[in-house]
């Protein structure tokens, strides 16, 4: 299983990475994170959180991963934020990964969150994106 989301993880990292919208508001080569680096400039967007399901069927064993990735900005209002989620989903809903090891079968959008986190000053968004694969 541990091949499994780290493969997830790669893929997904490796399309926002590679896309003209996200190096737009997050530079080229984008603030991605798996962890962020001390005193990273803002915005940036994190690989947090996954919850995993099992998606077996009766020959085949797989995953459905509920990916979150954390959006993290100073920008005065949350209009960068939603601007950063907006390139997060036109990149990532429907889109085609290939997940080295397993037989990818889709990525969807899942649900999100946008919101002031209590300094006034920082806009976090947790964008959630399923992606579910099967075993080779």
């Amino acid at each position: 299983m541990t091949n499994a989301l780290f493969s997830v993880q790669q893929a997904v990292m490796g399309a926002l990475a590679s896309s003209p919208s996200v190096q737009g508001l997050l530079g080229t080569p984008p603030s991605l994170y798996d962890h962020v680096p001390s005193g990273a400039a803002f915005p940036y967007v994190v690989y947090g959180a996954t919850h995993v399901l099992p998606y077996d069927t009766k020959t085949e064993s797989g995953f459905e991963q509920i990916i979150t990735l954390d959006i993290w900005s100073r920008y005065r209002g949350t209009k960068e934020t939603r601007d950063i989620f907006q390139s997060l989903y036109d990149t990532l809903h429907r889109a085609n990964l290939s997940v080295a090891g397993q037989v990818f079968l889709s990525c969807e959008f899942h649900s999100a969150d946008l919101l002031l986190e209590s300094d006034g000053l920082t806009s976090h968004g947790a964008a959630r994106f399923s992606v579910v694969t099967q075993g080779t």
